[in-house]
């Protein structure tokens, strides 16, 4: 199954989104799936696992999970305990401001590389009241509701990076999955960031791993929720999209550079995962 992609109204004044206080369970859950905005979700209550680029996280309450635009991911809520969460959605515009201070940027906890943060108990408290006033806000929409809510949203991620300050412990809590998955993982990140390419496949993920091909596909699949070959597809395409929006390289290399063997695969998978060909994307998705 390949992953979804999720769409926000970009061409609004305020390009933002709160879920606020929603149970999930298996069954209603979103796949995997990307989306150009960046989120935030904060857990009430409940367990499960959340998948995130290529890690598996455990989740309870407290964790704030941090996901950068374009971040392939997908929560996976607990049968019996199903989760309670409150997600954030915004462009990476909403959140640009004149920097006061060289040391703190607005979207600092999404250049960190973490993407799980444990909230202390005080942090927690203080996160919360923060979720209800910008729900008090939007739900009212008092005179000036929008310029609340977008400063609260900075203050939220100003304080949630210095009481972390950092706490980095992307890794406290284990994956829920085998080690070799997470090493797997980290590989094919790491292959697909080189300029080359990457020649990557089933069978050679399986031998790095040390397990058959037919073990990995199955683990592969029940810990990420899709097959390798979409897995691979999709960060192919992430990376695309990336290159894409930020240079003015030829199509014809970025399709080379991220590992397509052909341009009409390369189009024709574009198109199946981004709803529009490469030059459109490029177009609407101008350089900062």
């Amino acid at each position: 199954m390949k992953p979804l992609r999720k769409s926000f109204d970009a061409t609004g004044l305020f390009p933002f989104a709160l879920n606020y206080r929603d149970t999930k369970t298996p069954q209603f859950e979103l796949p995997d799936h990307v989306h150009d905005w960046h989120e935030l979700v904060y857990v009430h209550s409940g367990r499960g696992t959340f998948f995130i680029q290529h890690t598996v996280y455990e989740m309870k309450a407290g964790d704030l999970f941090v996901i950068p635009s374009n971040t392939m991911h997908r929560a996976m809520p607990d049968g019996e305990q199903p989760v309670t969460s409150t997600a954030l959605f915004f462009s990476p515009t909403f959140i640009k401001s004149p920097a006061f201070d060289e040391q703190w940027q607005p979207d600092q906890l999404f250049q960190s590389g973490m993407y799980l943060f444990e909230l202390a108990e005080t942090d927690r408290e203080q996160f919360e009241e923060s979720l209800r006033c910008m729900k008090h806000e939007l739900d009212r929409q008092p005179e000036g509701f929008r310029t609340a809510v977008w400063l609260k949203l900075l203050a939220v991620l100003h304080h949630t990076c210095r009481s972390q300050a950092i706490n980095r412990s992307r890794t406290l809590r284990a994956s829920s999955g085998p080690d070799w998955l997470d090493t797997i993982l980290t590989y094919v990140e790491s292959e697909q960031s080189k300029d080359g390419g990457d020649k990557l496949s089933l069978s050679s993920l399986a031998k790095i791993a040390n397990v058959s091909a037919a073990h990995f596909s199955r683990v592969f699949r029940q810990k990420t929720g899709m097959n390798v070959t979409d897995y691979l597809t999709t960060r192919r395409i992430i990376k695309a999209k990336q290159l894409l929006a930020a240079t003015d390289d030829k199509v014809s290399w970025i399709a080379t550079v991220c590992g397509f063997d052909s341009m009409t695969y390369f189009h024709r998978s574009f198109k199946k995962y981004v709803g529009m060909s490469p030059a459109k994307y490029r177009s609407s998705h101008t350089l900062d």
